[in-house]
């Protein structure tokens, strides 16, 4: 190779270091962190090819930024298509943790997790199963369990919503388990679940943070049941 073109070889790769630092400042690494969080809720790892479809990222710009994450010690590879987030990149989100029944979806429950969403950087929340409403509640919900919890996921506030275990609780301590949340946000009526959740973290010795959101204005959001009883009371008139 001539002088020049070896010239041009060397300034091109330098350019490619330095585009690629400045696409990586470009990404904010919290929002980066937050998107390889929640493609690990469903997996224990992601792959390239799912961080260059939330991201937008093309290959050569996925591998650069994967590279830099390994460097940072922020990001692991498992193998040659799959990566795991490392307990340093864990560490530098805060997790919120929600849950409920969200049978019949209000603006009281909008509020809640509105204010769910303030203490952290990602809310997860889960959503009771049809048997675990039925136990809880003896009787079945109105919506079932996957309609229930595609409309909760669709809500802003809300990152992530999945689906919990059938049990009573929710099956809380393996949703914790799974999530590893900073913080736990309860409705100010969940009294039954901030006592399991209590048993759960202490037992656990676990570093979580319990929170009670506020009591919402009864006359302003009506409640799923005042909602379900009005329903049924217009139906029968």
């Amino acid at each position: 190779m001539g002088v020049g073109k070896q010239y041009l070889s060397e300034n091109a790769e330098e350019l490619h270091e330095q585009e690629s630092e400045m696409d990586m400042t470009k990404l904010d690494e919290k929002d980066l962190l937050k998107t390889i969080y929640l493609l690990q809720l469903e997996k224990p790892f992601f792959t390239k090819a799912q961080l260059m479809e939330k991201t937008g990222l093309d290959a050569g710009w996925s591998e650069d930024v994967l590279r830099q994450l390994m460097t940072s010690g922020i990001v692991d590879r498992r193998n040659e298509n799959e990566y795991s987030l490392l307990e340093l990149g864990r560490s530098r989100l805060k997790i919120v943790l929600a849950g409920g029944v969200y049978d019949v979806l209000h603006l009281g429950h909008l509020a809640a997790l509105n204010e769910a969403k303030t203490y952290g950087d990602v809310l997860v929340v889960v959503v009771a199963t049809d048997v675990t409403v039925e136990t809880l509640k003896g009787r079945r919900p109105v919506f079932p369990e996957e309609d229930r919890r595609a409309l909760v996921d669709s809500l802003k506030p809300v990152d992530a919503a999945i689906l919990g275990y059938e049990d009573v609780g929710m099956g809380y301590q393996q949703v914790i388990e799974d999530v590893k949340p900073n913080i736990v946000a309860l409705g100010y009526d969940q009294e039954s679940l901030a006592r399991t959740i209590t048993e759960i973290v202490e037992k656990k010795r676990l570093n979580v943070k319990i929170v009670r959101l506020s009591k919402f204005d009864r006359e302003k959001y009506l409640s799923s049941s005042a909602i379900r009883q009005r329903f049924l009371h217009d139906l029968e008139s």
